[in-house]
C-alpha cells in the first residue's frame, strides 16, 4: 500500500513537508515535473481544497508537499492523504531531530561520525533543589531560571508542592525542581510534599541539598550548596545567597554540570 511520510516534527510550525506519492489526484492542477515545483492546491478525493501548498517533485517516484505548519492543518492534510488511500507511515528516527540542547547540536556538529558519549544529548537532566524550610530553595530556583517561578516567603512550609522550572547552563537544559522544605510537622499537605521529595530523589538526575548557617555541613552525596552565604564568614565550598553575584550560579551551574559528565558549550 502506499504510504506518505511527515518529514517535520508534530511541532508547531510555519511550514510542514509531508513526502507523498505523485498522484496527480492529490491536487487541483497538474503535478510538476521531476526537479520542479510549483503552487497548488491539495485536495480531497472530493475535490475540495484542503491546503495551499508547494508541490516540490523530488523525483520519478517522490512529491514534497509544503503544507502550513499549524497543527489543525496537519490534522486536515493527514485525514485527506488517508482519505485518499494513503497510508500514514512513521517518520524514521532523526537523530537531529532529538537532540535536547544548543550545546548538543554543537557536539554533534563538531562530531558528525562519532558514536555519542551518553544520552543527555537527547534528555534534559532533572536537578531536584531540597533542604530544610526557609534555607532559600525558591530563591535558588527563581535566580536560577531568571524569573519569579516559585512563592519566596519567610513562613516556613510556603512551598508543599514540586515547583519546576528550565535553566541553560554552558549550553545545555537543566531541569529544575523546587521542594518543600523538611522540617517536623503536623500540617498534613506539608507532609504530602515532603513525601513527593522523598520519591524525587529516585528520579533526580541531582540532588542540590541546600545548607542553611544554623545547619552543620551534612557528609552526603547530594551536591551541597551553602545557603544564605551573606550570613556565613569567607569560606571553602559552593555557596549561595540572594544577595551575591550571578557567579555563585555559574560555580553551581559547572558543579551540576560536573555531576552529569557534561562540559560547558564553547559557544
Amino acid at each position: 500500500m502506499a504510504t506518505f511520510v511527515w518529514k517535520t516534527p508534530a511541532a508547531p510550525a510555519a511550514i510542514a513537508v509531508v513526502a507523498v506519492p505523485p498522484r496527480p489526484a492529490l491536487l487541483d492542477r497538474a503535478l510538476p515535473a521531476p526537479g520542479t515545483a510549483r503552487f497548488a492546491r491539495l485536495v480531497d478525493p472530493a475535490g475540495r481544497p484542503v491546503d495551499e501548498v508547494v508541490a516540490d517533485r523530488v523525483d520519478a517516484d517522490t512529491l514534497h508537499l509544503m503544507t502550513h505548519g499549524g497543527p489543525g492543518v496537519r490534522a486536515a492534510v493527514t485525514a485527506a492523504l488517508e482519505a485518499h488511500g494513503l497510508l500514514h507511515a512513521p517518520a524514521p528516527t532523526d537523530p537531529w531531530a532529538t537532540l535536547a540542547h544548543p550545546a548538543a547540536v554543537a557536539w554533534r556538529l563538531d562530531h558528525p561520525e562519532a558514536p555519542e558519549p551518553h544520552a543527555w544529548l537527547h534528555r534534559i537532566p532533572t536537578v531536584l533543589i531540597t533542604g530544610p524550610a526557609n534555607a532559600g530553595k525558591s530563591s535558588l530556583l527563581n535566580a536560577w531560571c531568571g524569573r519569579q517561578r516559585a512563592l519566596v516567603s519567610p513562613i516556613p512550609g510556603t512551598t508543599r508542592d514540586l515547583v519546576a522550572a528550565t535553566a541553560l547552563v554552558g549550553g545545555w537544559r537543566l531541569r529544575l525542581f523546587d521542594s518543600a522544605g523538611l522540617r517536623a510537622t503536623d500540617d498534613p499537605l506539608e507532609r504530602a510534599g515532603q513525601d513527593l521529595v522523598a520519591q524525587a530523589r529516585g528520579w533526580a538526575d541531582v540532588v542540590v541539598r541546600l545548607v542553611p548557617p544554623d545547619e552543620e555541613t551534612p557528609v552526603t552525596a547530594d551536591l551541597v550548596v551553602l545557603g544564605k552565604a551573606d550570613l556565613r564568614p569567607p569560606g571553602p565550598g559552593l555557596r549561595w545567597s540572594v544577595h551575591g553575584s550571578t557567579t555563585l550560579l555559574d560555580d553551581l551551574g559547572r558543579a551540576v554540570l560536573n555531576r552529569l559528565g557534561l562540559v560547558p558549550s564553547a559557544g
